[in-house]
């Protein structure tokens, strides 16, 4: 990616000189325009506030944005959606401390995505009422009456420059089966297009002379798609969840999506006065953009990290990856799950721990020697508030093992037996096959709940110490 820093001197340099176009560059510099705006949009942030060895942070993307070359301040800053489910900082407060500095960032309107559904449809309205900007989603409606819920916008009109812009937020038709059942009970997401199409026209009746749409989807969906058949207006599309860098600027209706984890951004430049879409991108975000952040923000950040220091837990050393991460949080339920339920007598033989893939998100820090963590580090493997439970007598299937992580890791031998199973809640569905909650134990007794992030602590606590730390190569 170009040093921004370079090509801002290099841009300064130019207008002085009378030029207008940087030929070098794949950006032009094109200065102040009236009548032209640049929408910004961050797509599954996943509370990834602080710098560390694996993430930009907070700090470098607020910086990328306000030292590229066509921002402004008439700029106006979405979200596609997945902004707070992911970390501890985020985790803590349930999202709300990064709503309020989505607020200070500033956001001007944000997409729901499927993870802002993970503690429930209640923490979304308690986020709201701190938020300085609403929170859109035109297609999420009640099971019972098939309508939108009074609490949840599907659209704002937003004004730059003397123009006003439309902005449409949506949720892909498909991604319920992305939230655990009970956070999102007595809700789903229609893939009805009239909706769309209504909440496109209620833009154009409040004067909106362009309407986006704000989509948690990927641009390869079967909503996506419809979308992009349909005859609605769309000037484009900012999207999401995929964790992609797409940039599909032929489409009948250009999608762009900018990564995940603070690695990148997207960016749509309008000529409002000609109804006509310049330039849509997405662009990396790098670690030094950090220095280009805001001073005032960047002091709000510090404090917030300062207040949201966690514990330390155990020790870990190796080259962990993603996979040997998983097998750890596996092997942690199948040993506490032994734990508390000591009159069943488990072993490798008699229970099997099923974790799904997509609900380990990273990995543990790689470490030459003993290195002491924290829950922070354990919740970049393990974010999600999914409670851990055992189901009694379950007939293992191959397809219920498919996309998961297991202990014992060698799991072929228990296909068509039955057996007892430790897992996570996010699984549980309300049918009587492998996965049935009927008779679930809740892994700690009765009336208790253990979050899984808080099971894998309480393994490593247990299980580690600095002369003798976990290793990687043991998983």
């Amino acid at each position: 990616m170009k040093n921004k820093k370079s090509l801002l001197l290099l841009s300064l340099l130019l207008v002085l000189g009378g030029c207008k176009n940087d030929e070098s560059s794949s950006r032009p510099f094109v200065g102040k325009t009236d009548g032209i705006v640049t929408l910004y949009s961050i797509n599954d942030f996943h509370g990834k506030v602080a710098q560390d060895d694996s993430y930009n942070g907070i700090l470098a993307v607020q910086g990328a944005i306000l030292s590229d070359l066509y921002y402004e301040s008439s700029a106006l800053i979405l979200s596609a959606g997945d902004m707070w489910q992911g970390s501890y900082v985020s985790g803590y407060d349930k999202g709300e401390s990064i709503t309020e500095l989505m607020n200070a960032f500033p956001f001007s309107a944000m997409a729901l995505g499927n993870h802002e559904f993970d503690w429930g449809v209640e923490q979304i309205q308690k986020n709201q009422e701190v938020s300085d900007f609403p929170f859109l989603c035109a297609n999420l409606v009640e099971e019972e009456s098939g309508k939108r819920p009074s609490w949840i916008k599907d659209h704002v009109v937003l004004e730059a420059e003397g123009h006003k812009i439309g902005i449409v937020g949506a949720i892909g038709a498909a991604l319920e089966g992305d939230i655990k059942a009970s956070a999102l009970e007595g809700y789903e997401f229609s893939s009805d297009l009239d909706i769309l199409s209504e909440s496109y026209t209620a833009c154009v009746q409040e004067g909106a002379e362009v309407v986006l749409l704000s989509l948690h989807d990927d641009r390869d969906s079967g909503y996506t798609n419809s979308i992009q058949e349909s005859d609605i207006g769309f000037m484009g599309i900012f999207g999401g969840h995929s964790h992609q860098f797409q940039n599909e600027k032929d489409e009948k209706v250009p999608y762009v999506q900018g990564g995940s984890d603070s690695r990148g951004y997207s960016y749509m430049r309008i000529d409002l006065n000609q109804k006509e879409l310049l330039s849509i991108r997405y662009e990396d975000v790098e670690r030094s953009d950090l220095d280009l952040a805001d001073s005032g923000f960047a002091k709000t950040v510090a404090k917030l990290l300062e207040e949201r220091q966690a514990q330390p837990i155990g020790y870990l050393e190796g080259k962990w990856t993603k996979s040997k991460s998983g097998n750890l949080v596996v092997k942690a339920m199948f040993d506490m799950a032994r734990k508390y339920y000591p009159e069943k007598n488990y072993d490798e033989t008699n229970l099997l721990a099923i974790h799904n893939t997509g609900g380990v998100r990273g990995s543990f820090p790689e470490s030459d020697a003993s290195l002491e963590i924290t829950m922070a580090d354990i919740q970049i493997v393990s974010p999600f508030d999914n409670t851990v439970v055992i189901l009694p007598q379950r007939k293992v299937s191959s397809g219920g093992l498919t996309k998961t992580y297991t202990y014992p890791y060698d799991n072929l031998g228990f296909v068509g037996k039955t057996i007892d199973l430790v897992v996570i809640d996010y699984l549980l569905d309300n049918t009587s096959g492998m996965f049935s909650k009927d008779g679930a134990l809740p892994l700690e007794g009765e009336g208790k709940e253990a979050i899984i992030y808080d099971v894998v602590a309480e393994y490593i606590q247990e299980n580690s110490s600095k002369d003798n730390p976990l290793r990687a190569e043991d998983f």
